[in-house]
């Protein structure tokens, strides 16, 4: 009987030591969760409005022949080659000469810079005259009305003989330039070449109906196209109607747009990021890292090894970050990783 109590004593004995050992164990194994952190800064902090619509070029023009001639392409002082589409020109710059020798001959250029030196000494002759009381007044008007009319006929010849000479009206891009072999003819009204000048673009869209107390004349834009991420183009809101469209609930709006380097080509299709608010300098967190509850807005961070709940208020936001406006201090360690396990006082190990 003695043998079994010892026994049983034995058991419960080793029971009891399992069970403490046990219970420590569980006391020191807290879970410590891996959290990713970043102080709390300073930002420059933007809220706009987002539209889109096709850049286009804030001049363009087709140019067609005024009278006929022989098709002569012309040479790209630039280039050393001839013109070709995507040349930049410049105005005034000759692009294609058009040659027809009666039509030059029926200007009679000549002729008439000889009748200019002819009407001019017979002025002179008459003024003389005059002078001398062997001329009216009438004979010298009439003279000098003979050297006008020559002299405007001169003019009239070189604007004739112009129309020969297919020009830049404006400093642009060649974006059409329909082929023609050298030396054949070519008849009045064929189109010659088109020219755009896209270092300035406008963008005609449409905004939403809620926008409209938002939006100013003059406000900035910032401009992008998925072709040219890594490049944002700087533009101006200049026009916004006063009316809504019934059908569509919006109303129209017109966006210069700055493209001095021609990154933005016409026709392509922009996104147009409106500024209608900005803060320079405040404090700014991730926008995705607030937690929301029915406490407020809340976030992490880290004191001593362990995850502190704020509750915060925010202000304005953009894509990425949003305004501070209490709740946190400069410098502050938040969480921007690992948030989405923790509770508030949770262990947490900050990785770098």
């Amino acid at each position: 009987m003695n043998h079994y109590v010892k026994i049983a004593g034995l058991v419960s004995l080793g029971c009891l030591l399992f069970s403490c050992n046990n219970n420590r164990g569980n006391s020191t194994s807290e879970t410590t969760t891996p959290v990713w952190v970043e102080d709390v800064q300073f930002r420059d902090i933007e809220e706009y409005i987002t539209t889109t619509g096709t850049a286009k070029a804030s001049k363009t023009v087709e140019i067609s022949s005024e009278s006929e001639g022989d098709y002569y392409l012309q040479t790209n002082p630039r280039t050393g080659r001839p013109y070709r589409l995507g040349d930049i020109v410049e105005k005034g710059d000759i692009i294609i000469r058009l040659e027809n020798k009666e039509y030059e001959n029926n200007v009679q250029l000549e002729s008439k810079k000889l009748q200019i030196e002819i009407t001019e000494k017979e002025w002179e002759g008459q003024k003389v005259l005059f002078e001398k009381g062997g001329a009216t007044e009438k004979d010298v008007n009439n003279a000098k009305d003979s050297y006008i009319n020559a002299k405007l006929n001169l003019e009239n010849a070189y604007i004739t003989l112009e129309k020969m000479n297919i020009r830049a009206p404006f400093r642009g891009v060649i974006v059409n330039l329909p082929y023609y072999t050298p030396g054949v003819e070519t008849a009045s009204g064929n189109v010659m070449v088109g020219i755009m000048d896209y270092s300035k673009m406008y963008i005609e869209t449409q905004f939403p109906e809620n926008a409209m107390e938002k939006l100013a004349v003059g406000q900035n834009v910032h401009i992008t196209n998925y072709n040219i991420k890594e490049d944002t183009l700087q533009g101006k809101l200049t026009q916004l109607s006063p009316a809504i469209n019934e059908d569509t609930r919006t109303f129209s709006g017109y966006i210069e747009i700055s493209n001095p380097e021609l990154k933005l080509r016409p026709g392509m299709f922009a996104k147009a990021d409106v500024v209608t608010v900005r803060k320079d300098s405040v404090l700014a967190i991730p926008k995705d890292i607030i937690k929301n509850s029915r406490h407020g807005q809340l976030v992490y961070t880290v004191n001593r090894n362990s995850a502190e709940e704020i509750a915060i208020q925010t202000g304005i936001s953009d894509d990425e970050y949003i305004e501070v406006e209490k709740g946190l201090k400069p410098g502050d360690k938040i969480v921007t990783r690992g948030y989405e396990w923790l509770r508030n006082r949770s262990k947490v190990k900050v990785m770098k």
